[in-house]
């Protein structure tokens, strides 16, 4: 036989073997306008179509953080004194007024002492001035002024006769001077009473209560003060929860602008945290969704998580926060999505890593098949069948797909069995798309000879 003739006759062989092999390898190159002609459906698996439940997810990852985180902070009235002792521990459990951190409070009870003693007495003069009757310190002021104009009017007359003596060199000229001295000193006298009785007479009764109730309730505050300052010397918990941070140390300095130092003189920075309450059950859950998943969320939906912990664990969350401005993590937009897990173990730990599938839609009863039995195309998707011993492909619409499965909407009925290859692609993503190239692309042919050695 001639060469040219035998290269001929491989030729042909090995087309043959290369369109038997994506018949059989690549079920979905079928093309559905010219059906491949077999003797049988040998390399496939028969499955049926079925009828079943399909719930539709969206997946997210993140970290797991306490429902509720409270930072210790010094009362905003509390000076800047030093730790003496610390009440708890990292890990134990407080309840909401406990005492966590005491500090030196010598001193602050003499502060507390004097306040109280000055309200007292404020409120014991208020209680006079309640009691006395309204005219008593105009009567009073009046009868100073009658004295003193009376004493004036004498010491006028015991001035005129002596001053007549003297005219007279009857009496001696100092006698005369000293009479002149005392009607002086009895005339400043009557002015003054004057004055004090029209200052009397100018105010009323209730100016002066005003006036005392005003300094009394000066007093009451300077009093209250005194006790939040007492009372801050035992600095407690603001919830009921888990000690998680302790952020000073016996000596440290502390007050209402930070922990400024212990007493080597070092320093803490500018932060006023003392501790890290923290209430873990439930937990939240802060997954990142890619933003082309976004569309199918909202608050309310029910969720699967999985922490990578505990892998065979499966707890049902619930999505509680959308965060409305996106991140952008190697490129991809992704949001924090908020799902709360109960946690009445503990087993869930601040910063554990989980995954978590959002149930976003549930469809009842629908047609499915396995998503590896479906073969996207330029039109839409096919599936292989057997036809009178032929294996020949058929065009179906689908619907949603949960990752494993996936709806058929029309183009095949329940219980019709469907073929899928033995050593079919790489199985379909999670949106129903074999991971090989859109629209049943063969394999080059260095993977077609490989697959029929």
């Amino acid at each position: 036989m001639k060469k040219g003739a035998v290269i001929g006759l491989v030729t042909a062989a090995v087309l043959a073997a290369v369109a038997g092999a994506v018949l059989i390898f690549g079920g979905a190159l079928i093309n559905p306008a010219a059906p491949q002609r077999t003797a049988g459906a040998e390399g496939y698996t028969a499955v049926p179509v079925v009828r079943r439940d399909l719930t539709l997810s969206v997946p997210g990852s993140g970290q797991f953080e306490p429902n509720t985180i409270a930072i210790v902070r010094p009362d905003s009235n509390m000076p800047t004194r030093k730790v003496v002792r610390i009440l708890v521990v990292a890990g134990q459990r407080v309840r909401s007024g406990q005492a966590l951190v005491e500090i030196d409070s010598s001193g602050l009870d003499l502060d507390l002492a004097g306040a109280q003693a000055n309200y007292a007495a404020q409120q014991v003069k208020l209680k006079n001035l309640q009691a006395r009757p309204a005219d008593l310190e105009l009567a009073q002021a009046e009868a100073i002024l009658t004295q003193a104009r009376l004493a004036l009017e004498s010491q006028q007359q015991n001035y005129d006769s002596t001053k007549a003596l003297a005219d007279k060199q009857l009496t001696s000229r100092n006698q005369l001077a000293e009479a002149a001295r005392q009607l002086a000193i009895a005339r400043a006298q009557a002015v003054s009473a004057e004055l004090s009785y029209q200052n009397v007479k100018a105010q009323s009764q209730a100016d002066t209560l005003h006036a005392q109730e005003a300094v009394l309730a000066q007093a009451d505050s300077e009093l209250q003060k005194a006790r939040l300052v007492w009372d801050s010397r035992l600095i407690r918990s603001p919830i009921d929860g888990m000690v998680a941070e302790i952020n000073v140390n016996v000596g440290d300095m502390v007050g209402p602008s930070g922990i400024q130092g212990n007493a080597s003189g070092d320093k803490y920075g500018p932060s006023t945290a003392i501790m890290t309450v923290v209430q873990s059950d439930p937990m939240i859950l802060l997954a990142q969704v890619n933003e082309t998943d976004m569309a199918d969320l909202r608050i309310g939906l029910r969720a699967t998580v999985t922490p990578t912990a505990y892998p065979d664990l499966h707890l049902a969350g619930k999505v509680t926060q959308i965060d409305l401005h996106a991140q952008v993590v190697s490129n991809v937009s992704v949001f924090n999505v908020s799902i709360e897990v109960p946690n009445p173990e503990g087993k869930l730990l601040w910063g554990m890593n989980a995954d978590a599938d959002v149930a976003v839609q549930s469809l009842e009863g629908v047609l499915t098949l396995p998503a590896t039995a479906i073969h996207p195309t330029v039109r839409g998707a096919q599936v292989s069948v057997l036809e009178d011993g032929k294996v020949v492909a058929r065009e179906v619409k689908t619907g949603p797909t949960d990752g494993s499965r996936t709806q058929i909407v029309s183009g095949l009925e329940e219980g019709q069995e469907v073929l899928v290859p033995n050593r079919a692609a790489a199985p379909a993503t999670a949106t129903g798309r074999s991971s090989e190239s859109p629209g049943g692309r063969p394999p080059n042919m260095g993977q077609v000879f490989r697959a029929l050695r």
